[in-house]
C-alpha cells in the first residue's frame, strides 16, 4: 500500500488557535508512565516541558516509581509528580492508583524505562481492559504487550497508538524483522488491523497506520509517513521524547494516524534542528527535547491559519 507524506501544513490543522477564554482543561491531562532506578532518565525525558508540554498539552503528570520520584522532581518544573506503588525502585501494581489515572486523564502514555517484569504486564492489562480514552503504548509497554493475546488488545475500549521500531514490532506482529523491513508500510498497515490500533513504526523512515474503522476523520485507509530526523538521533532516550509529544498531540485529536505521524515528524524535525547546533557524534536526546517548540513555533508561523 503507498504511504502519503505527512506535511506540516497538514500537521497545523492540530493547532487551532485557542480562544481567549480556554484554560489548561481545555488541552487535556496526560499521564506519563514510567520511570525505574536504572531507567529514571526515560521518563524524565519524556514529561519535560520541552516535550509533553511544549507540544501542547495543558497538564502533563509523570506517574513513576515512589522511590525516584525524588530524581525526578527536580527536572519536571511545570509537570506534576504521582508516585506509584514500588520496591526497590521496580513498579509494583496497584489498582487503586492505576484505577485513579484511568478516570483523571485524557491521554495515557505507558512504558517508558518502567521495565519488563510480571508487574508491568499486570499494568499493561488493566490498561486495556479499563482505559477508555487514548493509550499510547512505548518501549517496555510494548514488551508486556507482546505477551498477550492479540484479540485480548483489540478489544480493549482505549484509542490505542502504538510506537515500535522493527524488533519490538517483531515480537508483536510474529513477522521476522527482514520481512518488516522490506515493506514496512504494509507491515504497519498488517498490525494495524490485526490489533485495532494505530501503528507508528520506527525507522529512518517511519510509517504511521491506522485500522479503516477506527472512526478518524477520513474515509477509508491511508498510510502516512515521514523522513525527517537524522544520524544524530541514534542515542538514548529519542523515543522517549516523542513519546512526550505523542501525548500532547494525541489527548485532543480526532485523527490520530495524523496526530501519530505529526509528533514523528516534530520529533525528526527537532532531531535535526539539535544536529546543526551540535553534531551528529555529542548530540543528546534531551538537545531534542530542547528544539521541539522551535519546530513547533515554525509550522505555525508558516501554515497556521
Amino acid at each position: 500500500m503507498k504511504a502519503e507524506y505527512v506535511t506540516a501544513e497538514q500537521i497545523s490543522t492540530l493547532f487551532p488557535r485557542r480562544p481567549s477564554d480556554c484554560h489548561k482543561g481545555s488541552f487535556g491531562y496526560v499521564a506519563l508512565i514510567g520511570g525505574s532506578i536504572e531507567y529514571s532518565g526515560a521518563i524524565r525525558l519524556a514529561a519535560q516541558a520541552n516535550a509533553a508540554m511544549r507540544s501542547g498539552a495543558g497538564v502533563a503528570t509523570v506517574a513513576a516509581p515512589a522511590s525516584i520520584c525524588p530524581l525526578i522532581a527536580p527536572q519536571i518544573m511545570e509537570a506534576t509528580l504521582f508516585p506509584l506503588k514500588d520496591e526497590a525502585g521496580e513498579l509494583v501494581f496497584d489498582e487503586d492508583r492505576f484505577a485513579v489515572l484511568c478516570s483523571k486523564y485524557d491521554c495515557i502514555t505507558f512504558g517508558m524505562g518502567i521495565g519488563n517484569s510480571p508487574e508491568t504486564l499486570k499494568a499493561i492489562e488493566y490498561l486495556l481492559a479499563h482505559y477508555d480514552k487514548t493509550l499510547v503504548a512505548d518501549a517496555d509497554g510494548l514488551n508486556a504487550m507482546s505477551k498477550l493475546d492479540h484479540t485480548f488488545i483489540k478489544d480493549t475500549r482505549a484509542r490505542l497508538v502504538l510506537t515500535p521500531h522493527l524488533k519490538e514490532f517483531s515480537r508483536l506482529s510474529g513477522m521476522s524483522i527482514a520481512e518488516a523491513k522490506a515493506d514496512p508500510a504494509s507491515a504497519a498497515s498488517f498490525l494495524a488491523d490485526e490489533l485495532g490500533a494505530v501503528v507508528l513504526l520506527k525507522g529512518s523512515t517511519t510509517y504511521v497506520a491506522g485500522p479503516a474503522d477506527m472512526g478518524t476523520s477520513y474515509t477509508g485507509k491511508r498510510i502516512l509517513c515521514t523522513d525527517r530526523g537524522c544520524p544524530g538521533m541514534a542515542t538514548a532516550g529519542s523515543g522517549d521524547v516523542l513519546s512526550g509529544i505523542l501525548s500532547a498531540l494525541c489527548v485532543n485529536a480526532e485523527d490520530l494516524v495524523l496526530a501519530a505521524a505529526a509528533g514523528a515528524y516534530i520529533n525528526g524535525a527537532a532531531g535535526e534542528l539539535a544536529q546543526s547546533r551540535h553534531s551528529d557524534v555529542t548530540m543528546t536526546s534531551a538537545d531534542t527535547a530542547a528544539c521541539v517548540a522551535e519546530v513547533i513555533e515554525k509550522i505555525l508561523l508558516d501554515h497556521r491559519e
